[in-house]
């Protein structure tokens, strides 16, 4: 099943991914930023992947609680955002794998600019009982004005020792390597900055299949930075 879920149509909401199903959910934020709880279930071999395409204005707090409740459960979060201006938005996504051979991967990325705050924050929880089981997140924000703040803090629950558990955060400017090859051959510094950019935020279009919002979004992406 997909369902996509647009600005005022984000809200508090539960969902259950029934055995053996799948369920395909895809966020797209363009004037407020969504300031609800999501809670999911994924009961044994049930499939959950989700995509979060964030280019809103303003401030608020999204959290997400993702259980694996059933064996063989999986689950996939992915989340691109801009936070500009005075913005201050939070994105508090939480995995916990109660059942055996369970799998998740948290993936957000953002730039903050301006004056504007931006967190990524959650927790990966293994429950003992959990044995088989794999977590990761990754969290990786770039900032692009010295008034501006990013915060990635993911955080690991660990009480089995049969499972595989990591995480990768990062906050910084864009890499400056990248930035020397593209300038030295010729390319001005504003348009290699916007080309480092696009290529940072611009996967996450491949979740989202409707080719008008796909359109929407990379319109956004362009008209963010």
């Amino acid at each position: 099943m997909d369902i996509t879920l647009l600005d005022n149509q984000i809200e508090n909401g539960e969902f259950r991914v029934e055995p053996g199903q799948s369920l395909h959910l895809n966020l797209a934020s363009f004037s407020g930023f969504p300031n609800h709880e999501i809670y999911v279930k994924v009961l044994s071999n049930g499939v959950f992947k989700a995509a979060f395409a964030d280019f809103s204005k303003g401030s608020g707090k999204l959290k997400v609680y993702i259980d694996l409740a059933g064996e063989g459960a999986s689950a996939e979060w992915h989340c691109a955002s801009i936070c500009d201006g005075t913005s201050e938005k939070v994105l508090d996504v939480n995995l916990i794998h109660s059942a055996q051979h369970t799998k998740g991967l948290v993936s957000n990325y953002g730039i903050s600019e301006d004056a504007a705050r931006l967190s990524f924050l959650g927790t990966s929880e293994i429950k003992k009982g959990a044995a088989g089981s794999s977590t990761r997140q990754v969290a990786k924000i770039v900032v692009f004005d010295e008034g501006c703040i990013g915060k990635a803090m993911p955080i690991l629950k660990i009480d089995e020792n049969d499972v595989s558990a990591s995480h990768a955060a990062v906050v910084g400017k864009l890499n400056e390597s990248h930035l020397f090859y593209l300038t030295s051959r010729g390319i001005p510094l504003a348009a290699a900055r916007r080309l480092l950019t696009l290529g940072y935020l611009k996967p996450i279009e491949s979740h989202f299949e409707d080719e008008a919002l796909r359109k929407k979004i990379d319109e956004a992406i362009e008209g963010g930075i």
